[in-house]
C-alpha cells in the first residue's frame, strides 16, 4: 500500500504565503525567514502591507488586487519586499485567489535576481520581458530623489481609493505639506544639499507617521499625505501638529545645520457632496496656503462649507452675468412727490431681474451677491446707460422729471467711474445731465470718504445732482454731511414703517429732518405706505415721499399714464388734504427743502 508523502510549505524552493482580503498573513515558509530575515511566526496575523514597500502598496491596491477579483490570478508581477533589516528588495510574485473561499489569496515569492534556475530556464524569455515591464511602472510611480511614491502614483492611488471608497464607505484624511524656507537653502548652500534635506525630509515624514499612512512627493518641496482613518479635526490636528514640530527640529546635512519649517493644509474624505480627487488636493492645498498666510509652521484645516459657500457664490455670479448678456434686467420706475401739493418730482429708477426661471426678482435678492466685483460695477453702469436712455426719450415726449440712479460705493470709487461717466453723458444732450440724480447708500462711502467726496463734487459741477440714501442706518452720519456735498437726504423705510408707535423712529426722524435743514438739504422718506405716514410726516416737515401707497415700481410704459391718473384724480384720493389746512395750497407750485 502507497503511503502519501509528506509536504509542507517548508519543502517549496520558493517564498510561499497565505493572506486574505483584509490583508491579513495566515501563514508563511521557512523560505522567507531564509531569504528576508521575516520569522514565519512573526508574520503570522500581520498587515500585508509590514512586508511591502510604500510604492508596491500602491501596486497591490491599484493593480495586483483588482485583477485577482476580475480573473483570479496576477502572474509575475514585480514588487518590493521590505526584509527585516529593512531593505527594499524587489521579487518577482504569482498571485492565485482561491475560488472557493474567495477569500484567500497564495502567493508564491522569488527573488528577482536569484531565480530558481528551473523557472529561469523554463520562463527565461518570457520572464525578462516581465522584468522589464515591472521595473518601467515601479520607476514610473517612484520618487528617484526621495524613493517615495511620487504624483502619478499618488494620483492613481487616489483615484482608486475612492472609487472604490465609494462601496467600502472609505474614510481618511489629506493633507498638503508644504517646507517654509526651502527655497533660501537652495540659493545658499546649492541644489544638491537641497536634494539631500529633501531625502532628510521624506525620512524624517515616513519615522513620524504611521506605518499604513501614505507619503508621496508632488513636486518640488511639496508632499501629500493620506491617512486612513475617521479622523476628527482634534485627531488630524494632534498628529500632524506633532509632524510640524519634528520637522522644524535641525537638519544636518555635510556639516551644515539647516532649519526649516513646514505649513500644512487638511482635507477630509468623504464630504457632504461628491468630491473629485484632484479637487481633495485642491481644497488640502489651499489650506496650506492659508497656513502660509497666517504665519506659517502651522496647520490648517480646509473649511467645505465656505468652499460651497463660495462655489455658490461664483455661479450667481456667472447667471448675473449671463443674464445682462441674455437682457433679462430691466429698469422700473417709482414716482417720488410733495405729498402736500402732489406735485411728480421724478422717478427713481429701480433694478429688476427678469428671471427666466425664478420670474420677477428684486433687487435686494441679487445685489448682494455682486457686491464689490467686476460684474456689479458692469451692471451698475448699464443702470446708468439704460437710465439716462429713458430719460432723454421721456423728455423728448414732453415729460419733464428727474431720473434718480442708485451707485454702490464700491463703483463710485472705482478708478475710472468719472471717465466712464464722462464718456456716457457725451452721447445725450448736455441739458441731459441736469435732470440726473446719484443715490449713494451712505454706508458705502465710508472706505475712501475723500476720494467719494472728490467724485461727487465732480459730479455737482457737471449739473448732477447727489442724494444720500438710507440716511441714518449706518453710522459717521454727521461726518458723511460734514464731507459729502449733498443736495437730497433720503429717510430709511424702516424708520417710517411704525413712526407712530415708536418712539425712536419718530426722534430720529426729527433728528433727520432738523440735520437735512441745518445743511440746507432737502429731504425724502422712503416707505411711505398708508395715508397717515403722508400726514404724519408732512406734519414734521418732510414733503417729500415715495412709497407703495403712493405708488410701486412700474415699467416706463406706465409712468407716463400714470402721472397723468395721479395729477387728474389720484393725488386727491389718496394724499389730498380737506377742510381749510390745505385751501391755499397748489399742487402744482414748486417744491421747497423742508
Amino acid at each position: 500500500m502507497n503511503r502519501p508523502i509528506p509536504f509542507s510549505l517548508d519543502d517549496f524552493p520558493a517564498g510561499c504565503l497565505v493572506s486574505n482580503l483584509e490583508r491579513k498573513i495566515v501563514c508563511a515558509n521557512a523560505y522567507v525567514k531564509a531569504y528576508y530575515g521575516h520569522r514565519a511566526s512573526n508574520l503570522v496575523g500581520k498587515d500585508l502591507f509590514s512586508l511591502l514597500s510604500k510604492a508596491s502598496q500602491i501596486i497591490y491596491e491599484s493593480y495586483v488586487l483588482p485583477l485577482l477579483m476580475r480573473e483570479g490570478r496576477c502572474d509575475e508581477i514585480q514588487l518590493g519586499l521590505v526584509t527585516a533589516d529593512g531593505d527594499n528588495r524587489p521579487v518577482v510574485v504569482n498571485a492565485r485567489l482561491d475560488t472557493k473561499t474567495e477569500n484567500t489569496i497564495y502567493w508564491s515569492i522569488a527573488d528577482a535576481s536569484q531565480r530558481d534556475s528551473m523557472l529561469q530556464e523554463l520562463t527565461r524569455t518570457r520572464q525578462q520581458l516581465q522584468e522589464k515591464v515591472a521595473m518601467l511602472q515601479t520607476l514610473s510611480f517612484t520618487d528617484k530623489l526621495t524613493g517615495l511614491p511620487n504624483r502619478a502614483a499618488l494620483t492613481r492611488h487616489l483615484d482608486q481609493k475612492i472609487k472604490n471608497g465609494r462601496a467600502s464607505q472609505a474614510v481618511f484624511a489629506l493633507a498638503f505639506l508644504d517646507l517654509d524656507g526651502f527655497k533660501n537653502v537652495n540659493d545658499r548652500y546649492g541644489h544638491a544639499t537641497g536634494d539631500k534635506l529633501l531625502r532628510q525630509v521624506a525620512r524624517r515624514m515616513s519615522e513620524n507617521l504611521r506605518s499604513d499612512d501614505l507619503i508621496a512627493r508632488f513636486g518640488g518641496d511639496e508632499f501629500v499625505l493620506l491617512m486612513d482613518g475617521d479622523f476628527t479635526n482634534r485627531a488630524s490636528e494632534s498628529l500632524l501638529t506633532r509632524l510640524i514640530a519634528k520637522l522644524a527640529e535641525p537638519f544636518e546635512i555635510d556639516a551644515i545645520t539647516v532649519g526649516i519649517s513646514a505649513s500644512i493644509g487638511v482635507t477630509f474624505y468623504p464630504q457632504a457632496e461628491e468630491v473629485a480627487p484632484d479637487q481633495l488636493v485642491r481644497q488640502a492645498d489651499h489650506a496650506m496656503y492659508q497656513a502660509k498666510i497666517g504665519g506659517r509652521n502651522q496647520m490648517h484645516l480646509f473649511n467645505v462649507d465656505r468652499e460651497r459657500h463660495l462655489r455658490n457664490h461664483n455661479d450667481e455670479l456667472a447667471a448675473i452675468r449671463a443674464g445682462i448678456d441674455a437682457n433679462q434686467f430691466e429698469l422700473f420706475y417709482q414716482p417720488k412727490v410733495n405729498m402736500r401739493t402732489g406735485q411728480m418730482l421724478g422717478a427713481e429708477a429701480l433694478l429688476q431681474w427678469l428671471h427666466p426661471d425664478r420670474g420677477r426678482l428684486a433687487p435686494g435678492t441679487f445685489l448682494p451677491v455682486v457686491n464689490d466685483t467686476s460684474v456689479g460695477v458692469r451692471l451698475g453702469e448699464w443702470v446708468l446707460a439704460t437710465a439716462l436712455k429713458q430719460l432723454q426719450a421721456w423728455l423728448q415726449q414732453g415729460l419733464e422729471l428727474d431720473i434718480s440712479v442708485n451707485i454702490a460705493g464700491y463703483h463710485l470709487q472705482h478708478p475710472d467711474f468719472l471717465r466712464n461717466l464722462g464718456q456716457l453723458l457725451s452721447t445725450f444732450p448736455p441739458a441731459l445731465k441736469h435732470h440726473l440724480e446719484l443715490e449713494i447708500l451712505e454706508t458705502s462711502t465710508i472706505e475712501d470718504i475723500h476720494h467719494v467726496s472728490s467724485v461727487l463734487l465732480a459730479c455737482k459741477q457737471m449739473g448732477i445732482k447727489v442724494s444720500l440714501d438710507d440716511f441714518g442706518t449706518g453710522y459717521s452720519t454727521l461726518g458723511h454731511l460734514r464731507d459729502l456735498s449733498v443736495d437730497t437726504l433720503k429717510i430709511d423705510r424702516s424708520f417710517v414703517k411704525d413712526m407712530a408707535k415708536n418712539e425712536g423712529d419718530m426722534a430720529i426722524l426729527k433728528d433727520v429732518i432738523g440735520l437735512a435743514q441745518a445743511f440746507q438739504c432737502n429731504v425724502i422718506a422712503e416707505g411711505v405706505e398708508t395715508r397717515q405716514h403722508a400726514v404724519e410726516l408732512i406734519a414734521l416737515g418732510c414733503e417729500w415721499g415715495q412709497g407703495y401707497y403712493i405708488a410701486r415700481p412700474m415699467p416706463a410704459m406706465d409712468l407716463e399714464p400714470w402721472i397723468r391718473t395721479w395729477y387728474g384724480y389720484a393725488f386727491q384720493d389718496k394724499l389730498g388734504i380737506s377742510d381749510s389746512q390745505d385751501a391755499d395750497t397748489n399742487h402744482h407750485g414748486d417744491p421747497s427743502p423742508c
